[in-house]
């Protein structure tokens, strides 16, 4: 019998920092090598931190919950290139002893609606977030009653088995649906998306993977609360479906296929 083609998914990891950028590819470098059919990235320069850079003495709160003083605007776009430059690296790192094609972008905005516009091209986004905790974490699958994709089930069972994580899967039900079953420890059931977002601030969580066609997420601000929540890169598969997803339901075309070979890699 024959084996039927797998042609295989573009890839698109956004960030808004280089450190946020290499935790979602070091998740993106555990997936089967037949998912990277294209590989790119898109480095989000915050709004806010750039109108923040430009207010003196104006202070930050770090991760670790202390105060300094913020970059000036002159730091913050030296930073920047650095960022630009370490994440092309990583991203030929990648991509290059498969020969996948890559791609490179810098825009500005805020990352998730940036990063969603962006993603009109592609069939999968990942969103970025540096690791917080130095223990391991969970691989949660978020998703509604019905099966996940096939692509998601083969992804987050290759990452459990790569990255030795427990998977537990959080299924919102949709409207009117009653709970199936007692709850196993590793299917959570949830009333609403608010219900399992509250569950996974409790939870180590190492990525988080969800879907737009048919997922728990309507909307723009859904995917920003869960990212808020989970702490950790969040890989979103359907990602051409996002225009339903963004505000306003402004198109925006796809993303050129071309490979950015800048000689700074």
């Amino acid at each position: 019998m024959k084996t039927a083609h797998r042609a295989g998914l573009r890839i698109l990891v956004g960030a808004g920092s280089f450190a946020d950028a290499a935790a979602g590819l070091r998740i993106v470098e555990q997936f089967p090598r037949i998912f990277l059919a294209g590989l790119g990235g898109i480095l989000v320069e915050e709004v806010d931190m750039i109108a923040t850079s430009q207010i003196p003495n104006q202070r930050i709160v770090l991760l670790s919950g202390k105060t300094a003083l913020a970059p000036s605007h002159a730091q913050l776009r030296s930073h920047l290139r650095a960022d630009a430059r370490a994440f092309r690296r990583v991203l030929a790192r990648v991509a290059t002893p498969h020969g996948t094609q890559w791609t490179f972008m810098q825009d500005k905005g805020e990352l998730v609606q940036t990063a969603l516009r962006a993603a009109a091209g592609w069939d999968v986004l990942v969103l970025g977030y540096r690791h917080l905790h130095r223990i391991p974490g969970k691989i949660i699958i978020l998703q509604t009653s019905r099966n996940p994709s096939v692509e998601m089930e083969e992804a987050s069972s290759r990452l459990s088995k790569q990255l030795s994580a427990e998977r537990i899967v959080f299924s919102v039900r949709q409207n009117g649906e009653k709970a199936i079953g007692a709850r196993a420890s590793k299917n959570l059931q949830f009333d609403t998306l608010d219900d399992a977002l509250r569950a996974l601030t409790r939870q180590n969580a190492q990525v988080v993977l969800a879907e737009f066609q048919g997922g728990p997420l309507h909307s723009q601000t859904d995917l920003l609360r869960l990212l808020e929540a989970a702490r950790c890169p969040v890989v979103v598969f359907g990602a051409s479906d996002t225009g339903s997803l963004l505000e306003h339901n402004t198109h925006f075309p796809p993303v050129a296929n071309k490979t950015d070979n800048d000689t700074d890699v």
